[in-house]
């Protein structure tokens, strides 16, 4: 179960940490790229935004909500319209929820995808994971990226909105052709965040 659960996250959160740039698009172009998407990230202290998220096996299910995170550590991912479940990363643990099956399960937020996006500082120069491709298209960048020595998680792309400099979507393509895509909107940084947001008790303990 733990492992279905790890995979999962891998393809909700799979989010912005990586580099080793692949030699074949390690241009002073493509640097320039990275490096102010970089600087942009790090400026992020407190995120909340809106999202969707839709994958393409299960095309007739569009997943909606609302996502906090306060750098380093925390986030809460609440979902709408229902769902039974819910993520919160607080003190050092990542916590997945299922109301349904009245289930909690605590990993250690290091060991889970969703780290990446809570660091205090995103590098890419980060030995983790290898940059594949960079493009500037339009209004958007989109960078792709693989965990280094771990293909099987699927093959991340980042996409950065070039007027505000923020990530507005990500994309994971998994090693059977499943892509997952997480868009976020009415994104505000750098807001007030109620620490209470980030706070857990187990329902079924006493």
């Amino acid at each position: 179960m733990k492992k279905l659960i790890l995979l999962c996250l891998a393809l909700i959160f799979a989010t912005p940490s990586f580099a080793l740039v692949d030699k074949k698009i390690d241009t002073p172009a493509n640097r320039a790229i990275l490096t102010k998407v970089e600087k942009a990230y790090n400026k992020m202290k407190t995120l909340q935004a809106k999202f969707a998220q839709f994958n393409s096996k299960m095309k007739d299910e569009l997943h909606t909500g609302t996502i906090y995170i306060s750098k380093p550590g925390q986030m809460r991912l609440v979902y709408e319209k229902g769902s039974p479940l819910e993520f919160v990363a607080t003190k050092g643990a990542f916590i997945y929820h299922d109301k349904d099956l009245e289930e909690v399960n605590y990993f250690d937020l290091n060991s889970t995808p969703v780290e990446w996006i809570l660091r205090e500082k995103l590098l890419f120069d980060d030995p983790g994971f290898v940059v594949t491709d960079v493009q500037d298209v339009l209004d958007e960048y989109f960078i792709t990226a693989h965990k280094k020595g771990a293909k099987e998680l699927g093959e991340l792309t980042l996409v950065i909105d070039k007027d505000e400099m923020t990530l507005k979507q990500w994309d994971v393509l998994d090693v059977q052709g499943i892509k997952s895509t997480v868009s976020l909107f009415d994104i505000k940084q750098n807001i007030p965040v109620d620490k209470k947001i980030f706070m857990f008790q187990n329902p079924y303990k006493d």
